[in-house]
């Protein structure tokens, strides 16, 4: 009897110390935006090259270009622009978020974490969860920042397809990016890739130019490039609403519910080696 009671609270014990999966979540989201915001360097290489972009190169070129032709509409290049900022920043802050993985394996803390009876799926929905609402917020203090400064007038239908396009794009590229970073298990091969592999996409995209404008060869990469898609989504949502945006808010959505489940297997993988 004593050893059938000794078995029962061994198997019952971690049972009641594990918390349900909720607030195991909870605890989770709010620990990641933490480690993310009291990082000032992660938040000033997130935000610097938005500023840049938008400060200095945008309005030499808005004075030097004016207008351009958009799937034969004639905009504004603020307006043209403004969609391609904001992907610069979600790019620059899911490189940010893609480090918080190594900084946990780096500390030591990814090891405490797995002391604590925490469930796999609420560690990595809130990680996914916490560092996809602060690829949003920064997305959209660019957004707002673009507005201050070139004061653009988009109808409400708009805004409200290009706020949806801003979720779903936010969403497919800090997947993308937690993707790299859980493939690869050196920190410094990371950087490096980040480091060559944004400023790659963004500008072998139509980002602050047209399709039509690009080199041939360029035109063809653009193809492969998902960053098009990304700035496609928003720009179609901004200038032309939700109608045209729809088609790519669908397909990045698709892809980040795969590469959602792709990190997944592959950290449930990396715990394990832990």
């Amino acid at each position: 009897m004593t050893g059938i009671l000794t078995r029962a609270t061994s198997v019952a014990g971690p049972r009641e110390l594990r918390p349900s999966r909720q607030n195991a979540m909870r605890a989770v989201i709010y620990r990641e935006l933490l480690l993310l915001t009291r990082n000032r360097t992660n938040l000033l290489l997130a935000i610097l090259p938005t500023t840049i972009y938008l400060l200095l190169f945008s309005t030499s070129l808005n004075g030097l270009v004016g207008q351009i032709r958009y799937h034969g509409v004639l905009v504004g290049y603020p307006e043209f622009t403004i969609p391609a900022i904001m992907l610069s920043s979600m790019l620059a802050a899911s490189t940010t978020t893609g480090t918080s993985l190594f900084q946990e394996e780096t500390g030591g803390m990814a090891v405490e974490l797995w002391s604590y009876p925490l469930s796999r799926p609420a560690y990595i929905s809130g990680k996914i969860i916490a560092t996809t609402a602060l690829v949003v917020v920064q997305s959209v203090a660019a957004l707002l920042l673009g507005v201050l400064v070139f004061h653009v007038g988009w109808p409400a239908s708009h805004w409200v397809a290009l706020a949806l396009g801003t979720m779903v794009a936010s969403l497919a590229f800090n997947a993308f990016f937690l993707m790299l970073a859980s493939f690869v298990h050196d920190f410094q091969r990371f950087m490096v890739l980040i480091n060559v592999i944004g400023p790659l996409l963004l500008f072998s995209s139509p980002s602050f130019y047209p399709v039509d404008r690009m080199p041939p060869a360029l035109r063809l990469l653009s193809v492969l490039n998902p960053v098009t898609y990304g700035i496609e989504c928003l720009r179609e949502g901004a200038i032309f609403g939700f109608r045209a945006m729809w088609p790519f808010a669908a397909g990045l959505a698709v892809a980040a519910v795969a590469l959602a489940a792709l990190i997944a297997g592959v950290l449930a993988r990396r715990l394990r080696e832990l």
